[in-house]
């Protein structure tokens, strides 16, 4: 009968540090989830189709806390979000896809965000972004962040200034 209980007490500890180890994990997870805005310029079907199927794959990974916006520019070089309200909680990352990619005059597509050293887990996040993005647009252009081109630092340090990320 003793033991009996001892078997009873150790399983109800250990269901116990399991639910507290998978309560720790699924908040250590939910912090580390990018809040993202994927700004899609482009306007042919093509291009619309592969940003559908990249905000899909991002959705489902669950790394990102997503949202769209289409935006009409004349030209990739035009600020996107010029004239529009900064959102009351900045994101981590604005992704911008750029018009150019429809015509081929552009073959980056843009991660704009604050530079995240090498150690640390939104650099981690940021490259397997990277990766899903050069995968969904394979052949027409690839995924280039602040450490890679004046472009999105750039934009980085005009949206951080405005409010758009943190």
């Amino acid at each position: 009968m003793k033991s009996v209980r001892k078997i009873i007490v150790l399983a109800l500890l250990a269901l116990l540090v399991l639910a507290s180890v998978q309560a720790l994990a699924q908040q250590s997870q939910q912090q580390m989830k990018l809040r993202l805005l994927l700004v899609d310029e482009t306007r042919t079907f093509a291009s619309t189709m592969r940003v559908g199927a990249l905000a899909g794959i991002l959705k489902k990974t669950g790394m990102v806390d997503l949202s769209v916006k289409m935006i009409d520019v004349d030209s990739s070089y035009v600020d996107p979000l010029v004239g529009l309200v900064p959102p009351e909680q900045p994101y981590d990352l604005v992704l911008i896809i750029p018009k150019g990619i429809d015509d081929g005059s552009i073959s980056q597509i843009w991660l704009v965000s604050e530079y995240y050293a090498s150690s640390t887990p939104q650099y981690a996040l940021l490259v397997g972004l990277s990766r899903i993005v050069d995968q969904v647009f394979q052949g027409i252009a690839k995924a280039t962040d602040v450490s890679e081109d004046l472009w999105p630092a750039g934009y980085a340090a005009l949206y951080q200034e405005e409010g758009w990320l943190r």
